[in-house]
C-alpha cells in the first residue's frame, strides 16, 4: 500500500473563517460549561444568598441553585419567604422532573404555606417517584394525617416504617399513640401485621411501661415471629425483671431459650422453684446471656472455671481458685431463682476444699432479689484445710412478695484492710426444694 499525503490550502479568507467558526464553537461550549459547573458549585458549597444569585444568574436552568435560593428563603422568616421558597422549590422541580428530593421540598413547601392539595399532588409526584424510599411517604402520611385522612396516612407511615424500622417506625407509633388516646387495640391495628412490627410495638409498650399489653402481644407471636424477634423478647423480659416480675420473666424466658440455636439450655430446664443446671452440666452461659442461670464474672486474685476431675456426681463441677494477697470482695457466682412468695424452701449443696487459708472463706447466701444486700438465711463460711466433698443445706422462708431470689457464693468482709485468701473451692449439684408454707411466727 502506498502512502499519500493530502494537503489543504487556507490560502482564501473564506476558508480561515471556516476554520475559525468550530473553534469559537467549542470554545463558547466549553465556557458555558465550566460556567454553569462552576455555579454549580458555587450554590452548594458556598452558604451565602449573594453566590447564590450569581450562580442563578450564571447557570438559570442549573436545579441546584434554585434549591440552594430556596433554602436560605425558608430561613429568612421574611413574609413572603415561604411563598418564594415554594416558588423556587418548583422551578427546580421544572428544571429535573424526576429528582424525589426537589418534589419532596415543593411539597413541604406548599404544605407551609397552606397548599394542602399542591402539597399532596407534589409529594405523591415524589412517591412515585422514589416507592421504596421513606422520607416521601412520611411526609404524605403526616399531611394526610393532618387532614383527618387517618386510614391512608397510617399506611403511608406503616410503609415508611417498614423501609426504616429504626428512625420512623417509633415516631409512628407516637403519633398513634397520639391519635387514638393511648388506646392499645387502635394502635396495634394502625402497626400491621408483620412480626417485624409486632415486635417494635412491643419494645414501644415496654417504654411506656405497658408490660401487661407487651405480654401480651409477645405471647401471641408464633414460635417463628418469637425467633425472629427474639431482641424484642430479650428487652421485655429485662423490663419484667426491673419490675420484679420474676414468674413473667422467667416464662419469656422459656420462649426465647425455645428460639434459640445456642444456648445449651433448653426451655425445661428452667423453671419456678428450680435451681437451673445446678450440676453445671450444660456448661455456663455468658453473663447477662440466659437472666436465670449461673452468672459468673471474672475476678483478680479469684480464678472461676469448669472442673471435670472428681466432681460430685456427673461430669463437671464449678472451682474457685484463690490466689489473691490482699482482700477480694468476692461475689461473683450468683443465680437468679424465680420463686413462690410466702413459702419455704430448702437448698442443698455439694462443696470441697484444697488448701484453703485466710482469715476469711466464702459462705453460699440466699437474698430476696429485691433487697440482695440483705439475706434471707447464709450458711457458715468454710473451715480451712482440706475436705472432701459434704453436703450442706441450709431453708429459708419467703415474703408475700417475693417472686425471686438470688443464691450467690459471697466472702464476708475482713476486719482487715489486708486479708489475703489462697485456696480452691468446688460446688457441685445444687437443688431447691419447697416445703410449703412457712411456719407462723411466735
Amino acid at each position: 500500500m502506498s502512502a499519500r499525503i493530502i494537503s489543504v490550502r487556507l490560502d482564501a479568507a473564506w476558508r480561515r473563517a471556516l476554520l475559525v467558526v468550530p473553534v469559537a464553537f467549542v470554545v463558547v461550549v466549553a465556557w458555558l460549561g465550566v460556567r454553569w459547573c462552576f455555579a454549580d458549585e458555587i450554590a452548594q458549597w458556598v452558604p451565602d444568598r449573594d453566590a447564590a444569585l450569581l450562580a442563578e444568574r450564571w447557570a438559570p436552568d442549573d436545579p441546584q441553585a434554585q434549591y440552594t435560593l430556596a433554602k436560605m428563603s425558608e430561613l429568612t422568616f421574611e413574609p413572603d419567604a415561604l411563598a418564594e421558597a415554594a416558588a423556587r422549590y418548583e422551578r427546580a422541580a421544572a428544571l429535573s422532573p424526576n429528582d424525589y428530593r426537589l418534589w419532596l421540598e415543593l411539597g413541604r413547601a406548599r404544605g407551609l404555606n397552606g397548599d394542602s392539595a399542591g402539597s399532596e399532588a407534589a409529594l405523591r409526584r415524589a412517591v412515585a417517584l422514589a416507592p421504596t424510599y421513606p422520607e416521601p411517604r412520611w411526609y404524605l402520611g403526616n399531611l394526610l394525617l393532618r387532614e383527618g385522612r387517618d386510614e391512608e396516612a397510617f399506611a403511608e407511615l406503616r410503609r415508611a416504617g417498614d423501609v426504616s424500622p429504626d428512625v420512623y417506625r417509633p415516631q409512628m407509633f407516637n403519633l398513634a399513640w397520639t391519635v387514638f388516646d393511648g388506646d392499645v387495640r387502635k394502635v396495634l391495628d394502625t402497626v400491621g401485621d408483620s412480626p417485624s412490627a409486632r415486635g417494635g410495638f412491643i419494645e414501644y409498650l415496654v417504654g411506656r411501661k405497658y408490660l401487661d399489653d407487651a405480654l401480651k402481644l409477645w405471647r401471641a407471636l408464633g414460635a417463628d415471629a418469637q425467633r425472629a424477634q427474639s431482641a424484642s423478647g430479650g428487652r421485655l423480659l429485662g423490663a419484667l425483671a426491673e419490675a420484679r416480675r420474676y414468674h413473667d420473666a422467667l416464662a419469656v424466658e422459656r420462649d426465647l431459650l425455645a428460639a434459640s440455636d445456642e444456648s445449651q439450655l433448653r426451655p425445661s430446664d428452667i423453671a419456678v422453684g428450680q435451681i437451673t443446671n445446678g450440676g453445671f452440666e450444660s456448661g455456663v452461659s455468658a453473663p447477662g446471656a440466659v437472666l436465670f442461670d449461673w452468672q459468673i464474672a471474672p475476678l483478680p486474685g479469684a480464678q472461676m472455671s469448669l472442673d471435670t476431675r472428681s466432681p460430685h456426681d456427673g461430669a463437671r463441677s464449678l472451682r474457685v481458685s484463690f490466689e489473691a494477697s490482699d482482700n477480694v470482695n468476692f461475689r461473683n457466682v450468683g443465680q437468679l431463682v424465680a420463686v413462690e412468695p410466702q413459702s419455704r424452701y430448702r437448698l442443698e449443696f455439694y462443696v470441697r476444699t484444697q488448701d484453703l487459708k485466710s482469715a476469711s472463706t466464702v459462705m453460699v447466701a440466699v437474698a430476696d432479689a429485691a433487697d440482695p444486700e440483705h439475706p434471707l438465711a447464709a450458711t457458715q463460711t468454710l473451715p480451712l484445710g482440706t475436705a472432701d466433698w459434704r453436703q450442706t443445706t441450709l431453708e429459708f422462708s419467703t415474703g408475700a412478695k417475693t417472686e425471686g431470689v438470688v443464691v450467690s457464693v459471697e466472702r464476708p468482709a475482713c476486719d482487715s484492710p489486708l486479708c489475703p485468701i489462697f485456696g480452691k473451692v468446688w460446688y457441685d449439684d445444687f437443688n431447691l426444694q419447697r416445703l410449703g408454707a412457712p411456719a407462723p411466727s411466735r
